[in-house]
């Protein structure tokens, strides 16, 4: 059993390497600091949230 990335060929229908997904991206791009954030925390500029769910 791998964990990480499928190593099977993109041409065939269902996975035979036994990948075993580590979880799953829960939203696409990253959540930021809104402008009223920004102006009680000027560090917050840099912050950025990602959500993974580990299965």
């Amino acid at each position: 059993m791998q964990f990480g990335k499928c190593t099977c060929p993109p041409d065939l229908p269902y996975c035979i390497c036994n990948y075993k997904s580590l979880g799953k991206i829960i939203n696409k791009k990253p959540i930021v600091a809104n402008e009223e954030e920004l102006k009680l925390n000027s560090r917050a500029q840099s912050a950025k949230l990602r959500i993974f769910e580990k299965e």
